[in-house]
């Protein structure tokens, strides 16, 4: 069930998660839906821009919403390939810090099955409260004339304590975070390469799922709306122009902690799901 709190207020409250926009990509277009269901990047490149193609067949955008917020390519630590990439971020302050490389162009609805993964690496004796690393979200979903900022409708992984216990938060869909199911949690590693896999069924209601595992081992699993529900945001009087999922974002896609965090993320894969408008009104039908 959605919060009975109204989003206006919850979404009011997180005004400064709008998304940043990179001066170098200021004028850029919305990703046309349904061009893509797969991804991948190991970040083998001699620089960060080279990971910034024209042709948008890498990311397509870096966010950084500070100046001494930093992404570059590495050669001295990496888990597989020759190189990864460092990503850094100081604490935020009344606006959001943010470090990391996005990836638009999908078209996920409800109904289907979204796998994302990372390996990262963090280093040790750092608090890790309030660390984002994955978000997945809609960038054109957002009435264009609203009174309410766009915030993007969405869901993103997050550490909610120092020892880095991941959930899954869900305050841009108006929800509290996800309950783990599983009797114990698991905390990131640190000092060393580990793989991060969150994977999720998207539904806007009791029958959605999510699970996130450290290393192939299953650290977290829920049962709870993974989608935005259109009905509930008209409630609070935004009428979303779509529902779907379009871009995701993996580093530092925001920095609550206390104090900067520097990390090391390697060998990106995504994948979501086909879907079929037989069996699922929300998908697109061919033109």
């Amino acid at each position: 069930m959605f919060a009975s709190r109204s989003v206006v207020q919850t979404l009011m409250g997180c005004a400064a998660l709008m998304l940043a926009v990179v001066p170098s990509q200021a004028g850029s277009q919305p990703s046309q839906a349904g061009s893509q269901r797969e991804f991948s990047d190991g970040f083998d490149a001699k620089t960060f821009v080279d990971l910034l193609q024209r042709d948008r067949s890498r990311w397509t955008h870096f966010q950084s919403t500070f100046p001494q917020n930093k992404a570059d390519v590495v050669f001295d630590q990496h888990q597989s390939g020759d190189s990864a990439v460092k990503f850094f971020a100081i604490a935020s302050t009344s606006v959001v810090s943010k470090a990391d490389i996005e990836k638009e162009g999908f078209d996920m609805r409800a109904g289907q099955e979204v796998q994302v993964s990372a390996w990262f690496f963090i280093p040790p004796d750092v608090d890790l409260t309030n660390l984002f690393l994955i978000d997945i979200e809609c960038k054109t979903c957002w009435p264009v004339n609203s009174v309410f900022p766009d915030k993007s409708p969405g869901i993103r992984l997050k550490l909610r304590d120092r020892d880095g216990t991941p959930v899954v938060e869900r305050r841009k869909i108006g929800l509290p975070d996800m309950r783990n199911a599983l009797r114990t949690d698991g905390a990131l590693p640190r000092g060393r390469w580990f793989k991060l896999a969150w994977n999720l069924t998207l539904q806007a209601d009791d029958t959605g799922t999510a699970e996130i595992q450290i290393d192939d081992q299953p650290v977290f699993r829920s049962e709870g709306a993974t989608f935005p529900n259109p009905n509930a945001f008209k409630k609070w009087g935004i009428e979303l122009r779509d529902t779907l999922y379009d871009r995701f974002q993996v580093g530092i896609t925001a920095n609550s902690s206390s104090n900067p965090i520097e990390l090391f993320v390697d060998t990106v894969s995504f994948k979501a799901g086909s879907c079929s408008p037989e069996e699922n009104s929300s998908c697109p039908r061919p033109e």
